[in-house]
């Protein structure tokens, strides 16, 4: 993760990104059939610096830069690379997430804060990108990711980071960043799926 964090979000400042990033993304995910991603070897991408310029902007901007660009990649795909390129706004939001957030399969009324949901036709958990709430519901999501960062770091809880993100110039020692957040969600999320939460 470090690795394509550090890649994406150079590439990402100066608004573009390449084939060799979508691929690494890919195949660190483990997408199913990634000899169907297809792209331009490289595109350009305008991604916002800080939240506020995010919320005044089109936030699904980059979302439909990535649709216009990449075939073969669905809606999970395309947020671990905004997550990878702008982890300080960007969070992914995959079936493990969604099964437990969303519409999924697990009963969650407490935490149901997307109407975001997943199908399982027998292949294994995707979110279907037909999903007329899909876009919004993305939007919600990272509005959710920075409400919860601003909560840990104004009551001083510390976010534990792998040193390598806070030599690398990622992180600042103990802030929490959407990303971060949006990784401890998944961990919950996959431990309650487990029944270890």
């Amino acid at each position: 993760m470090l690795q394509l964090e550090i890649k994406l979000s150079m590439a990402a400042k100066h608004e573009y990104l390449t084939k060799y990033h979508v691929i690494a993304v890919a195949r660190w995910g483990l997408l199913r059939n990634l000899k169907r991603v297809q792209c331009p070897e490289l595109f350009r991408i305008s991604l916002c610096d800080n939240f506020a310029e995010w919320l005044k902007s089109n936030p699904t901007a980059p979302l439909e830069t990535l649709r216009e660009n990449i075939k073969g990649m669905g809606p999970t795909y395309f947020s671990k690379i905004l997550m990878f390129s702008r982890p300080q706004l960007y969070g992914a939001i995959d079936t493990r997430l969604t099964r437990v957030f969303g519409r999924g399969d697990t009963d969650n009324e407490q935490l149901r804060w997307l109407s975001l949901e997943v199908k399982n036709f027998g292949s294994g958990w995707f979110i279907p990108e037909s999903q007329s709430s899909g876009p919004g519901e993305y939007n919600t999501w990272i509005e959710v990711l920075h409400h919860i960062a601003s909560l840990c770091n104004t009551s001083k809880l510390e976010c534990p980071h792998p040193n390598g993100y806070i030599d690398n110039g990622l992180r600042e020692k103990g802030v929490w960043i959407v990303a971060d957040v949006e990784t401890a969600l998944f961990s919950y999320a996959s431990k309650r799926l487990r029944g270890e939460a």
